[in-house]
């Protein structure tokens, strides 16, 4: 039994894994890659909406969180600069 692994383990492994490929991962936007990480708080409600406008509002099945985000602000930035 000492050479036996448990379940815990090789799950934290793969998802060790898992996370080190997706944080590898740059995607080309526009000609500008989305290669600052930041974090930030945000409202349940304002993550419902987000989700929201993934799912029901985009075609696009494989858009990430990042483009939809990064959209909103250029959007509103391009507003407010109008004013």
């Amino acid at each position: 039994m000492s050479g036996s692994k448990g379940i815990l383990e090789g799950l934290n492994k793969n998802s060790q894994k898992d996370k080190n490929v997706n944080s590898q991962e740059v995607k080309n936007f526009k000609g500008e890659e989305f290669e600052i990480k930041r974090s930030y708080t945000l409202k349940p409600s304002t993550v419902k909406k987000l989700q929201e406008l993934k799912v029901f509002v985009y075609d696009n099945p494989n858009i990430t969180f990042n483009e939809i985000v990064d959209e909103a602000i250029c959007f509103l930035y391009d507003a407010k600069k109008q004013k």
